[in-house]
Formats: structure tokens, sequence, C-alpha cells
């Protein structure tokens, strides 16, 4: 009877962790977002919707929150509907920044959308922006 017990009682503790594992991985939140010129000691700078022609490179800066373990986002960068890249980034604390970049040929003026997932797939935020 010893032995059956102790089994029920492994079999609720590795229920209980794969739940609270679960969990936490959902607590994560975009405090920020942002389309940026560039990225300096960790800050977005020269953010904006309107991406000026002949800007070669273009940075998505996101601030993320409330993570309780290790986890990741990504950046799924669209170009008028396509799919043109995808960034997996490490969220290492609760308070984390990252951002990936993009390098814009001349050509792909228009409409781009950020769009940020949790580890899980999760849309957590979209950012578009425009090349003009």
């Amino acid at each position: 009877m010893n032995t059956r017990r102790a089994f029920v009682l492994m079999v609720a503790l590795a229920g209980l962790l794969a739940v609270a594992s679960v969990t936490m991985a959902q607590d994560v939140d975009v405090a920020e977002a942002v389309i940026c010129k560039e990225v300096v000691d960790r800050m977005p700078l020269g953010s904006g919707d309107v991406i000026p022609a002949g800007t070669e490179r273009v940075f998505c800066f996101t601030r993320v929150t409330g993570a309780q373990a290790e986890t990741e986002v990504t950046h799924n960068w669209y170009y008028q509907g396509a799919l043109k890249a995808s960034v997996v980034l490490p969220v290492r604390n609760a308070d984390w920044r990252t951002w990936s970049s993009k390098t814009l040929l001349p050509e792909w003026k228009g409409e781009w959308m950020v769009e940020i997932l949790s580890k899980e797939g999760t849309p957590l935020e979209s950012i578009i922006f425009y090349v003009q």
C-alpha cells in the first residue's frame, strides 16, 4: 500500500509541476514594442511607424515583463503579408529588453508588420509600419 501511495503522490506532483510551468510561461507580457532606426545602450532610438525610403536597416525593440523562468519570444517580419524573417530571441528574466533587425531592400516599400509571439506561439503584440 505504501508503494501505491508513493506512486499516486509522485503522479500528482508531476501534474502540479506541469501546470505551474505552463502558467509561468503564459505570464509573459510585452511592456513596450517599437520599430526604430537603432538600439543604443539597450534603448530604442528613432522610433516611428513611417520609415523613410533608403533606410537600410530597421529594428524591432521589445521589452518583455513577467517571465518567471527563462523563455523566448519570436519576431516574425512580414512584408505585404509575406513572411520575410522569423527571429527567436531569448528572455532571461522578468524584465528583459531584446530586439531583432531587418535589412530593407530598396524595392521593399509599403506595409510591414512585426508579429511578436510567445514561446508557445501565442500572439503578444503586432506592430505595423510603412516604408515610403
